[in-house]
């Protein structure tokens, strides 16, 4: 059996995710597929869009074999900790022959020269003087090291949006030693965070900016995933919306005091302080974002402290790593898949609520957690739901596909 994990947010799942899956295939010769994807809220620090069971469900039915869960604690962490923890559980599965991600640039041999560099302590301490010493964010200090010793080219290579994460994976495959193999592909049409149209493929911030406000994205997801969308918009779980918990994350940060962001990750050189002042002066939290920003920190680490903060994320959750793998939707594939992982994964796996009693504490703790952030998702809903629903909503099986 030829396993390769995915990493992936889906959200929402588009054609350019299919190309992908297809792509895999060929370079992998066919081989099944784990897809280890975010939760219900993911890296840009807002909610996903789609609730992560029905995500799950057209991942299924667009190639994915099995999808098991990113847990919010890393898949709303900085790209390094979110590569960390995503590659740790396809090191963990022990049946993961192959890692398939997205770059611009499909030639990996200088990805990975940048990640043995970046992997090397020598060099980030060479990093860390220089982040300090010149008032840069962290990713530009990298891109200067980087530059220094291999060129301004690989410094540019380095900078690309989904680069970024494709370094992170291969430093997360040399830190646990993995025999996984890293596959690169290609990105093909409109990039990251775009909003240019390349036939039927757009970025998935541009989709999901048309679904919230009404307009015809049906173009650009797989047919088969429309009767999902619609399904769910019709019973009140599409499309969730930051603007729904807005005023909810405002009143949790008018009652902070600057200790109170003790812990949270991310929060150093007194950026809390920045955040209580501007709090006290924005009525809305994109006010918040843009006041708080600065050279150091950008829009995007800013918006994932402050939902660290709301969904009570500790700095300890993410230092660790995922302690359980939690299985969202399967194929007869993906049970194929399960019953090779029975005697070869190396931490517990989550078919069901009742599986959480024989965890340990550290992995109850990290399952309560996300129960809580599925309760508080719940309220991004058009029509909102109870809490518990993290408990009680089965895996999504999908025979025949």
């Amino acid at each position: 059996m030829q396993v390769t994990a995915i990493v992936a947010e889906y959200n929402t799942f588009h054609n350019g995710h299919r190309y992908h899956i297809e792509e895999t295939w060929k370079k992998t010769d066919n081989s099944f597929i784990m897809a280890i994807m975010s939760g219900n809220f993911v890296q840009r620090g807002e909610p996903a869009i789609l609730e992560k069971r029905k995500r799950a469900e057209i991942a299924i039915k667009n190639g994915a074999d099995l999808v098991v869960e990113l847990p919010t604690p890393w898949a709303t962490a900085s790209a390094e900790r979110f590569a960390r923890g995503a590659v740790y559980i396809a090191h963990q599965a022990g049946i993961v022959d192959n890692l398939s991600f997205g770059c611009e640039d499909e030639d990996i041999s200088v990805l990975e020269q940048i990640a043995r560099i970046l992997s090397d302590k020598v060099y980030s301490r060479d990093i860390k003087k220089y982040y300090d010493d010149n008032m840069c964010s962290y990713p530009e200090a990298r891109a200067a090291v980087v530059s220094r010793i291999l060129g301004k080219d690989c410094s540019e290579i380095m900078m690309k949006p989904n680069n970024i994460l494709a370094i992170e994976y291969l430093k997360a495959i040399i830190s646990f030693r993995s025999d996984i193999k890293p596959v690169g592909i290609k990105r093909s049409g409109a990039g990251h965070d775009s909003e240019n149209i390349h036939g039927n493929i757009t970025s998935a911030m541009n989709i999901r900016n048309l679904m919230r406000t009404g307009r015809d994205y049906s173009s650009f997801v797989p047919a088969n995933s429309l009767p999902v969308l619609e399904e769910c918009m019709e019973n009140g779980t599409f499309p969730a919306l930051y603007s729904n918990l807005e005023s909810a994350v405002i009143a949790h940060l008018r009652k902070m005091k600057p200790s109170d962001f003790i812990g949270v990750p991310d929060v150093a050189e007194g950026i809390e302080y920045r955040i209580i002042e501007a709090v006290k002066t924005s009525v809305s939290l994109s006010e918040i974002f843009d006041k708080v920003k600065t050279k150091r920190y950008t829009h995007a680490r800013i918006r994932r402290i402050i939902l660290s903060s709301f969904l009570g994320i500790k700095a300890e959750d993410v230092v660790s790593l995922p302690p359980y793998i939690r299985v969202l939707a399967l194929n007869d594939n993906g049970r194929m898949m399960l019953k090779e992982m029975k005697n070869k994964y190396f931490v517990p796996v989550i078919m069901k609520y009742g599986d959480v009693k024989y965890l340990d504490n550290d992995a109850k703790r990290v399952f309560e957690l996300e129960s809580t952030v599925t309760d508080l998702y719940n309220l991004a809903l058009p029509g909102r739901r109870v809490c518990g629903t993290d408990m009680t909503d089965e895996i999504i099986y999908i025979p025949g596909v």
